[in-house]
């Protein structure tokens, strides 16, 4: 008998993924059965926030509960073990750890299903749709953990698994068919790692997901970093946790505060122009070079990013407007010259460099590390993340992530050109390994910026007798490009330097009046402070 396989579709736009998740997925667009596959689009949603009306939020999640059709897992979760499957459990944990790389994931889950760790639908295309589900689970738990299964987790995983198939999952669908609806299971609140992988295992199984959190925590984001699984939907206010709702809430707010709340929101919606601090920080970042002339730098370089021409947010990215210069020569009008780079120098958000190279070259052999971090021929951002050498993270979350977001787009957009008989993976092995070594203080840079308001700024100064910028200083360059940040470079003598590595057309060029060669950085001038003038006409007037 030729095997039926069941394959379950994101719905990735919703028109109104509440009233889509309480709809049979038979209602939905993507429907199909065919004699060989059963396919259909499922909801999942992480739902960040709460509307400006909070009561209307905690009634849909009542509401909610009352469906019976509708399962609240964050309030019934139950983790009930019986003994003899504890034992059996145990004795397959200690044979993994025994087991030098530990057992495979397809022995694991056959000695689980052995024991009966793993419950048996009494439909053969739904018990093997459950294996083929559990081992893609395991497997991405294996590639987020920088040890694999032999992480300290991974026996809390497995154990809560089986709790959770057994107590929810075979309760819910014992006697359920493949074309049945698939269960709809609700998450409200905080989560463990074994609960947002349970979760996961729902989403590839088929079944509609809502996870809710009202003070817009993203947990679930740890396990979905680049949304495969699950889709996000963000308000624009925010709430503490509270109970889970257990009666309708008859209190209405008044017009007088609905107007606020909705001014509020007008405000600060995403294309309003007019933003909150930190609203993007779940953005990631990415850059759009100006092209200007030398005049417009010291113009645009005060702006903030959201006044730049073309900053725009599109999707889950902040588009930041940015500039990338390089200033050959000298300005005719030498106090103009520094005047301007002065100017630059003023910010607080501005690290300057002076001493070249710049960047610490490493011998280190990156080869096994980049691998590890490919998935399909891709870098993934998840295994970035939870790689032994990764080195930042003391960083917000969302701000490692941004970078890991970024190490991947410049290792498979390069910017840099390929040297004579390089490969394109040895560049991409060059960058990688650049990436991974940022200088603290730029590190610091990236913590301050704000992607809506001021663009933090790199300004590089060329003496005549420093050495010329190392290939690993424009790696770094045209990362920080990449990110968003400000990058001005100041060359007195004129000399190639960044052409010889960088793409044609990625910076701006201008040249000045006159190339100098002997011309060190001139500190400013320390201005004098004005006399009160109140004090100085009482100084004349008594004496």
């Amino acid at each position: 008998m030729q095997s039926i396989t069941i394959e379950s579709v994101l719905e990735r736009d919703p028109y109104d993924w509440l009233q889509a998740f309480q709809d049979s997925p038979k209602l939905r667009a993507l429907y199909e059965v065919t004699e060989q596959q059963i396919r259909f689009s499922r909801i999942a949603v992480r739902v960040l926030g709460v509307p400006i009306e909070e009561d209307d939020y905690f009634n849909s999640l009542y509401t909610l509960s009352q469906n019976p059709n509708v399962h609240i897992l964050s309030e019934e979760l139950n983790k009930h073990i019986e003994q003899k499957d504890f034992q059996a459990l145990q004795s397959i944990l200690e044979q993994h750890q025994q087991t030098p790389k530990g057992l495979s994931i397809n022995r694991l889950i056959a000695m689980m299903y052995g024991h009966q760790l793993i419950p048996k639908h009494d439909d053969v295309t739904m018990n093997r749709h459950l294996q083929l589900a559990t081992i893609r689970v395991v497997e991405r738990f294996r590639d987020q953990q920088s040890l694999g299964l032999l992480a300290n987790d991974f026996r809390r995983f497995l154990i809560d698994m089986v709790k959770w198939l057994k107590n929810h999952w075979i309760q819910w669908t014992q006697t359920m068919k493949p074309t049945d609806d698939f269960p709809k299971v609700v998450w409200y609140g905080e989560t463990t790692i074994s609960q947002r992988y349970f979760l996961l295992l729902l989403m590839e199984l088929g079944c509609d997901v809502l996870i809710f959190h009202p003070a817009a925590i993203d947990e679930f984001a740890e396990v979905d970093i680049t949304n495969m699984f699950s889709i996000t939907h963000v308000y624009g206010s925010q709430t503490t946790l509270q109970p889970f709702p257990d009666k309708l809430r008859d209190r209405q707010a008044t017009v007088g505060y609905r107007s606020s709340q909705h001014f509020e929101q007008l405000m600060h919606d995403q294309q309003s122009g007019v933003y909150r601090p930190w609203q993007f920080k779940d953005f990631m970042p990415r850059s759009l070079t100006l092209r200007m002339t030398y005049d417009d730098i010291f113009i645009y370089a005060n702006e903030k990013a959201m006044v730049r021409p073309k900053f725009e947010v599109i999707g889950n990215e902040v588009v930041i407007p940015v500039i990338f210069a390089k200033i050959s020569g000298v300005a005719s009008r030498r106090e103009e010259y520094w005047h301007y780079m002065h100017k630059l120098l003023a910010s607080l958000q501005t690290v300057f460099v002076q001493e070249f190279p710049y960047v610490k070259a490493s011998r280190a052999n990156f080869h096994f590390h980049y691998k590890h971090c490919l998935v399909n021929g891709e870098l993934s951002t998840e295994r970035i993340l939870q790689s032994d050498w990764w080195q930042y993270d003391e960083l917000s979350l969302e701000l490692q992530q941004a970078i890991a977001h970024t190490i991947k787009t410049s290792c498979e957009q390069p910017l840099l050109k390929q040297l004579p008989n390089e490969s394109k993976y040895d560049l991409q092995l060059f960058l990688f390994k650049q990436m991974a070594m940022i200088p603290k203080e730029i590190l610091r840079l990236l913590q301050s910026f704000d992607y809506a308001q001021e663009v933090p700024k790199l300004v590089l100064y060329q003496a005549p007798q420093q050495p010329a910028l190392a290939r690993e200083d424009v790696a770094l360059l045209a990362f920080l490009n990449r990110f968003g940040i400000d990058i001005v470079f100041y060359n007195p003598t004129g000399k190639l330097d960044m052409e010889k590595h960088l793409l044609e057309d990625t910076f701006d060029g201008h040249r000045l009046e006159h190339m100098v060669f002997d011309l060190q950085y001139e500190e400013p001038k320390q201005q004098k402070p004005a006399p009160d003038k109140m004090i100085k006409k009482l100084f004349n007037r008594f004496f």
